[in-house]
């Protein structure tokens, strides 16, 4: 099994915001200990990004973590999140983009990561009805992507979902 893991940033890597010039443009900086989670993640499947950060913070996480393959993005319009009242304001564009993918034929995955810290029940629903299998993993926000997180996907991975 080959997964798409869809990764939160805030709340998962918890990266520190540092400002790099005098217009305040941010660069995101991770942890080693979040580095080595998401390389070893890396090694199950491709990483896509579930975040309204920019692209160029998402860039330079890019840039530390060194992967084998360009993660995808997808793309979050931040003004739907905020009004969202849903209880997982990510899963409607997850899921619009999960279905253009696919219709593009651009999909080289068999299941489906989400690792995210606001994942509701509206989140396990569509999990449940996906036609791909999904695992949803729901980090602590204090404490993010830990190595708890990356064993429960090699099981899903070995598994067969």
């Amino acid at each position: 099994m080959k997964p798409l893991i869809l990764l939160g940033i805030d709340g998962v890597l918890n990266p520190l915001a540092r400002a790099v010039s005098p217009d305040g443009s941010l660069e995101l900086v991770l942890s080693d200990v979040k580095v080595a989670l998401v390389n070893r993640l890396a090694a199950f499947g491709r990483i896509a990004w579930v975040s309204t950060w920019p692209a160029e913070q998402t860039a330079g996480l890019e840039s530390q973590l060194r992967l084998a393959d360009e993660p995808l993005r997808v793309p979050l319009p931040a003004k739907a999140l905020g009004e969202s009242e849903a209880p997982t304001p990510k899963l409607r564009p997850v899921s619009r983009w999960l279905a253009r993918m696919e219709l593009s034929g651009e999909t080289t995955w068999d299941s489906v990561v989400w690792i995210d810290d606001v994942l509701g029940p509206d989140a396990r629903e569509w999990a449940h009805g996906f036609r791909q299998q999904v695992l949803l993993l729901k980090p602590v926000p204090a404490e993010g992507l830990t190595e708890v997180h990356v064993v429960a996907v090699e099981v899903f991975v070995q598994s067969g979902g």
